[in-house]
């Protein structure tokens, strides 16, 4: 739990810091600061991040037809533009310009609020997979001509942009209060993706995005060229490098980003375990198919089911990344039991059943030895533990088995049972959760067996059907 705690310190500073930088270089510091070479440099290295996320990222949402994502592009194209012009309508910097004017103004006080007002689009919108591809492309060539247009006006014949009064209020604050409640609000769903996939790059989408919101707070309240001013360009830099980098890194990994369009739920950590829960995991469910093919598809299936019974639960994003994780491990210590076994075409004997047991113990052992699966072993170890005792690997009972490893418990007895075997045919959905009910409070916890139940019955059993369907003919080792 270390991380989230490093991580909830590291939000509440991009929270906190922003005002006490205002206070302390705007009424400490005093006076202006006039450097427009500096300015034009800051504002084109923000606009060139800006532009590169949007090209990366409008590249990849046109091949996977991502309105969404196509979205997030036309907001880094905004903001890249109106920066390059805020930049450009420096006075001192072009011939025609060499007096403070409206564009640089309001090129700045624009380029945060339509980015967010775009954002805020991206998350509400609908996928429209039929004609994303061309919405997305008349989207940007519609932003790309405004801002050529805004641009040639504004540089060109800088007396036709019209003064708008940013210092006046109560409008200043009409402005601020809208944008920095969007980008505090996309900001607040990024950690929340942060928490359930525990990558750091989620973590900088979330900072940087506060970062923003924070930057047109002291940009629209400090006057030009004092250092709150300057604050408010420093702010606005390091969130474009946190949120373009975080999310251009993931682009150039062919990893879909998620975190600035989609709100994640536990379920997508199955469906995209190696991107989102590290290529460790992906590494060693992947040296389970090669010993194995059903166990690892056995795996998968109840990491998702477990999954759901967690979401189901409510018992929020770190529980479900460690089940998730502990779902696709949890037989990991099959690695170490004889493949003669595992591959037996027929029931186990005493003996061989004997070898199974020592699976949960081996794969914790295994995943305590290559480190970073501290929440996760606990899980492993009980998940054949029995509710009121007498399971293994040490027979313990009731709330003294790790909550994961009892909802562990009920999806994987629930998978076995609904899996054909070599010895058997695969039981009927409504016999396996009987049997389920038959033994909630003794093999299983009363409340698992209910959340499952919950689970199966409004998915009416598709995705399990649908995940088993390229394996029910493999032979598995009896799991239950």
């Amino acid at each position: 739990m270390l991380r989230y705690t490093r991580a909830g310190l590291a939000a509440i500073a991009a929270l906190a810091i922003p005002p006490a930088l205002y206070l302390l270089i705007d009424h400490t510091l005093g006076g202006t600061y006039a450097h427009p070479q500096l300015h034009v440099l800051v504002m084109s290295g923000a606009s060139l991040a800006a532009a590169a996320a949007s090209i990366a990222i409008t590249w990849a949402a046109h091949r996977r037809n991502d309105l969404r994502a196509g979205l997030v592009g036309v907001a880094f194209t905004a903001m890249a533009g109106l920066l390059a012009i805020h930049g450009l309508a420096t006075p001192g910097f072009l011939l025609s310009l060499t007096a403070p004017n409206a564009t640089i103004g309001l090129a700045g006080a624009l380029a945060v609020p339509v980015g967010g007002v775009l954002l805020a689009a991206a998350v509400l919108a609908r996928p429209a997979p039929r004609a994303a591809r061309r919405l997305i492309l008349w989207s940007q060539l519609t932003m790309l001509v405004s801002l050529v247009v805004f641009g040639v006006v504004g540089l060109v014949h800088p007396a036709l942009v019209p003064i708008v009064p940013l210092k006046l209020e109560p409008w200043v604050f009409v402005v601020l209060a809208p944008v920095s409640g969007v980008y505090l609000w996309i900001a607040r769903r990024a950690f929340h993706t942060f928490r359930l996939t525990g990558r750091r790059a989620d973590l900088s989408v979330a900072v940087g995005l506060v970062l923003l919101g924070w930057s047109l707070v002291l940009y629209l309240l400090s006057d030009v060229w004092t250092p709150g001013f300057w604050g408010g360009h420093l702010l606005e830099g390091l969130g474009f490098l946190a949120v373009t980098g975080a999310a251009t890194l993931d682009l150039a990994r062919q990893v879909p980003s998620h975190v600035l369009h989609r709100r994640l739920t536990g379920t997508d950590l199955i469906d995209a375990e190696e991107s989102l829960l590290g290529g460790y995991v992906r590494a060693l469910t992947a040296s389970m198919e090669l010993r194995d093919p059903s166990t690892r598809e056995h795996s998968r299936r109840v990491a998702l089911l477990a999954v759901q019974v967690g979401e189901a639960m409510e018992l929020g994003p770190e529980v479900w990344r460690r089940l998730a994780i502990a779902g696709l491990l949890h037989d990991i210590g099959k690695l170490q039991v004889p493949e003669s076994i595992l591959r037996k075409p027929g029931p186990l004997t005493d003996e061989e059943f004997a070898a199974v047991k020592t699976h949960p113990v081996r794969g914790a052992e295994l995943l305590a030895h290559l480190g970073g699966f501290d929440d996760e072993v606990p899980a492993v170890l009980a998940h054949h533990e029995r509710f009121t005792g007498g399971g293994y690997p040490h027979g313990t009972s009731g709330d003294a088995i790790p909550l994961e490893a009892r909802i562990l418990t009920v999806c994987d007895v629930y998978d076995a049972l609904t899996s054909r075997r070599a010895y058997r045919e695969a039981w009927d959905a409504h016999r396996a959760r009987a049997r389920l009910q038959e033994e909630s409070g003794t093999t299983f916890d009363p409340a698992c067996v209910g959340a499952l139940l919950t689970v199966l019955a409004a998915a009416d059993g598709a995705e399990v059907v649908v995940l088993r369907s390229t394996v029910a003919h493999r032979p598995a080792a009896e799991t239950a």
